[in-house]
This record gives structure tokens, sequence and C-alpha cells, in this order.
């Protein structure tokens, strides 16, 4: 079966900055409300599904692309007219006639109005530009919640752990990632994402947000030599398989400088 992507999600949106918040596993960590933001920019709706499932109040902050989410309902000009004569009715205590009377006004001069404008206009919701991508606190899907049985969690009561602990994975990380001789000039983070199995063994290993081809490969490569150092995730005291999302941060390394004495 093909997963489903994401799509029509209601959103609660917040102004917090992506950029700003700490990376961590599937996401990123928002100190305002030390929450974990999870990244649905590229996860399916079985992933979604799952968030809601494990999350332990119910709620789920999440990033997601403007086109996964639910269009913003625009009110239509008959029922605006209407608002706005429920308006004039209860607040000013006009008669029904008089209400008629000034939205028939009203019309006509906005026919006249349009018969004198060619060009088409735009609501003004829709002239709003989209950012990149939005956080903020997903709605309920009115779907189930159930978690198929052969579908990877994204976030489990014990997530996996590199044996030995963070620190043993970042030595590790240090000791074998290296920057390519051919592009020594490209830094920052690439975020590889992969299943970690009930078995502690690495599945799907794929690059999330990559920086550039070759150091792309080379991260794919470090994640690759992890396979069976991880304790695997955990739900309901059952081992399960669990996304997982590991940045790798490059960074350029200084050339001694050498001193010739004369």
């Amino acid at each position: 079966m093909l997963p489903l992507p994401i799509l029509n999600v209601r959103l609660n949106a917040c102004h917090e900055d992506w950029q700003q918040m700490t990376p961590v596993a599937l996401g990123h960590h928002c100190a305002q409300c030390n929450r974990l933001v999870l990244d649905f920019t590229t996860s399916t709706q079985a992933d979604l599904t799952a968030a809601f499932r494990n999350s332990p109040d119910g709620r789920v902050c999440g990033r997601f692309r403007p086109e996964q989410l639910a269009p913003r309902p625009l009110l239509r000009q008959k029922l605006r007219r209407f608002l706005v004569a429920l308006v004039l009715v209860c607040g000013l205590g006009l008669s029904g006639q008089e209400v008629l009377a000034q939205v028939r006004k009203s019309t006509q001069q906005s026919a006249l109005r349009l018969k004198k404008q060619v060009a088409f206009q735009v609501p003004e919701q829709s002239t709003q530009p989209l950012a990149d991508n939005t956080i903020g606190i997903v709605g309920l899907p009115e779907s189930s919640t159930s978690h198929s049985a052969d579908s990877p969690y994204t976030h489990v009561e014990q997530m996996p752990q590199f044996k030995g602990g963070a620190e043993a994975m970042q030595k590790f990380i240090a000791q074998h990632l290296r920057i390519p001789s051919t592009d020594p000039s490209f830094e920052g983070r690439v975020f590889v994402k992969f299943i970690v199995t009930k078995t502690g063994s690495l599945q799907a290993i794929e690059i999330a947000k990559g920086l550039y081809p070759s150091v792309d490969t080379e991260a794919l490569r470090v994640v690759g030599l992890m396979n069976g150092k991880f304790e695997p995730g955990r739900q309901s005291g059952q081992k399960v398989d669990v996304y997982f999302v590991l940045p790798l941060t490059f960074q350029k390394t200084k050339a001694p400088s050498s001193s010739h004495k004369k």
C-alpha cells in the first residue's frame, strides 16, 4: 500500500522561528513552549496519525509545507452582505425595510463600480504571501488514530538510543565524519532520516534536508556505519520500529599556519 501524503491539516499557527529552535531527533525543541516540534514536511499521513496516538497530552506541534495545510475558508459576497445587514439590525435598531433598502442601494453602487473595472479583484485573504513552512499545533484529525502494525512510529514512550548514550554518539560521529576534499568550503547541517528497527538495525536511510551532494553522501556513509549500534525504541514495553532524524554538522577545518625563520 502506498503511503498517503499529508493534506488538509488544520493548524493553529504560532510565530516561533524554526531556525531558532534546538535541533533534536525527529524535529526541533521549542524553548518557549518546552515542546518537541515534529518535522512533517517529508512525512506521511501515517506518521501524523502515529504522532497523535503517542502524544501524552493529545496535542502535536509540527512543521508543515503550505500545500499540506487546509485552505482558509473565504466568506462569500452574499454572506458578507447578510452579516452587514444583521449588524445593522442588531446594533442600530433599523427596521427590515430600512436594512433592505440600504443593502439594495449598496448592491446597486457595487454593480456600477464593477462595470467600470476591468481587472479581476482577488480577495484580500489570497494576497498575503505564504511562508515557506508553517509551525503550529495540529488539529485532531477526523480519521481514526489507530496505528498500523506495519508502519514505523514517529514518537514513542522510549525513543531509540545510541549504545553508550548521546556522548558516545557524538564521539563516533567526530571520529568518522570527514568533509570531502573536493568541497572543503561547504559547512552546515545535514539531516539524515532513517528507521531504527525493533532489532536495532537501520533501514530506509535517506537525506531529510541536504547541504551539497558530496557532503550528503558523506553523511549517509557515516550513518550507515551506525547500523546495529542503536538500542531499539519501545512502546508499551514492546520493541518497535521508529523513525529517527539525526543532524550531522560539517565545519571547515582551518589549515595550520606555518612560520619561516630567515
